[in-house]
């Protein structure tokens, strides 16, 4: 296929495409958590990703805002880097559940051609642990916690 070439270039530009407003967000959902404006779930979190099933891992950020409109859910805006070349942002919206002093966040959302990414999150108040799966059979798990 003459196209396979341009593949991976086509999937840098999706990925690269929301860093920018990803920085200039996270400055600012910083700021609200170090002022005390916003708790667990929402606010910033910092980290990393590991899959399981072949050994990759990569540093991982994401911003947790009350989705608009739509009591008890919440959007997860990550962003992940592979590697030390590559980096880029996805947005998930899950439903957010209380159970205690927790806060679990679990569903799935097609990534068009990344396919289905799959997401079960524990939260706490400064520790935010998940798992998650995609349609190529990779496990991993995503550890996190409160920026400094």
């Amino acid at each position: 296929m003459k196209t396979l070439p341009f593949l991976p270039l086509a999937l840098a530009g999706l990925l690269l495409s929301g860093c920018g407003t990803f920085e200039r967000d996270w400055k600012k959902s910083l700021a609200e958590y170090q002022s005390g404006t916003v708790a667990a779930p929402a606010g910033p979190w910092t980290g990393s990703w590991t899959t399981a099933t072949n050994g990759h891992t990569g540093d991982l950020r994401a911003i947790v805002t009350p989705a608009v409109g739509e009591p008890g859910k919440y959007d997860f805006r990550y962003h992940a880097t592979w590697g030390k070349l590559f980096s880029g942002t996805y947005l998930v919206r899950f439903p957010v559940t209380s159970r205690g002093n927790r806060y679990l966040a679990n569903g799935e959302k097609k990534l068009g051609l990344f396919g289905t990414f799959g997401h079960k999150a524990s939260i706490s108040k400064n520790s935010f642990h998940a798992t998650y799966s995609n349609d190529s059979g990779d496990l991993g798990n995503f550890e996190m916690k409160r920026p400094e």
